[in-house]
């Protein structure tokens, strides 16, 4: 078991609209860049440049992080984790073997971004979670919330502050959940969510 603290906390470019949320980076050794979804496996960045228009250039190191910084910025988009401060099992990147001790301050993240307007979780299934960890930080604030069960996106709101702030759960972009949809309607699926606000 290893205590760790989430090393980049959250991006969010100036007029971010959307904040897409995960569980905790994988473990080190399966980086390939030092910023969010480092995993070379992930299919999280080649959704984000299909729906940006564009294809990936770089793959490892420096450029690789402020080309998807690049990406971010042109969709309005930030990026964070529900995990701040996380004990992973057995050093593996299974959100199973997480176990949150501090969640990442998602209100923090809209006080500071006043022009979001919706949150997209990456994953809902299983006890460990990005909505399951958000459901209970919520709780954390005395503040209760259940997602609708359905089909994907599963969508539902909370107000904070006098703001509506819409709530979606998609798919994982990870490989182990790729094979329960098409890389096109996960594209798809995003697409969706990031260029049209309700």
């Amino acid at each position: 078991m290893q205590k760790e603290l989430h090393p980049w906390n959250w991006f969010a470019p100036e007029n971010s609209r959307v904040l897409i949320v995960g569980t905790f980076p994988p473990t080190k050794r399966n980086w390939s860049f030092d910023f969010f979804y480092p995993n070379k496996n992930n299919f999280f960045w080649k959704v984000i440049a299909q729906i940006a228009g564009t294809e990936l250039e770089y793959l490892a190191g420096d450029l690789a992080v402020e080309e998807r910084k690049n990406l971010l910025q042109k969709l309005q988009v930030a990026v964070t984790d529900m995990g701040q401060h996380i004990v992973r099992n057995n050093s593996s990147s299974l959100d199973e073997n997480l176990s949150v001790v501090e969640f990442m301050n998602i209100f923090q993240i809209l006080d500071e971004n006043p022009t979001i307007r919706k949150i997209i979780f990456t994953s809902s299934s299983g006890k460990e979670s990005a909505a399951r960890w958000f459901i209970r930080f919520l709780a954390s604030h005395e503040i209760k919330h259940r997602f609708p069960t359905g089909k994907r996106p599963i969508k539902s709101a909370i107000d904070y502050k006098g703001r509506t702030i819409e709530l979606v759960v998609l798919y994982s972009t990870s490989p182990r959940a790729a094979n329960r949809i098409t890389m096109e309607r996960l594209v798809e699926l995003y697409k969706n969510e990031i260029l049209l606000l309700s």
